[in-house]
């Protein structure tokens, strides 16, 4: 089996992971992308009050509909900060049959080299890096696959900053997420 595995923070979901997981898929022909929640990721620091179990179910509604996304809370019950080397061990001795494919956008290809231990995750996985605008990388390598498709310049900062104003675009989240936000009064 072949699967994407799309990390994230994921506060919120948003339509720009959407798109690149589907890109992802159609053009690598994976069988699933797996959506896979932080719990501390090392390089942020915790920018909002949501809670693990907001996050897991946002991104749980927001794939509902979507037969070849699957959620891997595998982080959610891991101690300390989610290491992506560490998780990527673990995928791989509970999964020694599937072979993993790490999404990225073209942003995190740039801070690749920092990420910890990151000589040996690209030993454990290839990379699919989704173009985004305004960045401008050349260097496809060894294991690493640069992708063309649809994006959108859109952050989880910018939803979580323009929510409550009068600028947020209401389509950059899908129907279920922003109902759930609404609901819980999350972002506020």
């Amino acid at each position: 089996m072949r699967i994407g595995i799309l990390g994230g923070t994921f506060d919120p979901p948003h339509i720009g992971h959407l798109l690149m997981a589907e890109e992802a898929r159609l053009q690598m022909n994976l069988d699933e992308i797996w959506w896979m929640p932080n719990k501390i990721p090392p390089h942020k620091e915790k920018e909002s009050d949501t809670t693990e179990q907001d996050r897991l179910e946002m991104v749980k509604e927001m794939i509902s509909l979507h037969s070849h996304f699957k959620v891997c809370d595998i982080e959610l019950h891991r101690e300390g900060p989610s290491y992506t080397v560490d998780t990527l061990k673990l995928l791989r001795g509970q999964h020694p049959n599937a072979v993993f494919y790490f999404i990225i956008g073209e942003d995190s290809l740039m801070n690749l080299h920092k990420w910890y231990k990151s000589e040996e995750i690209k030993k454990l996985v290839s990379f699919i890096v989704i173009r985004r605008p305004g960045y401008d990388t050349n260097e496809a390598t060894e294991g690493i696959t640069l992708l063309e498709g649809p994006t959108i310049d859109v952050s989880s900062t910018t939803i979580r900053e323009t929510l409550n104003t009068g600028t947020f675009n209401r389509f950059l989240l899908t129907k279920g997420v922003f109902d759930m936000i609404k609901e819980r009064h999350l972002y506020e």
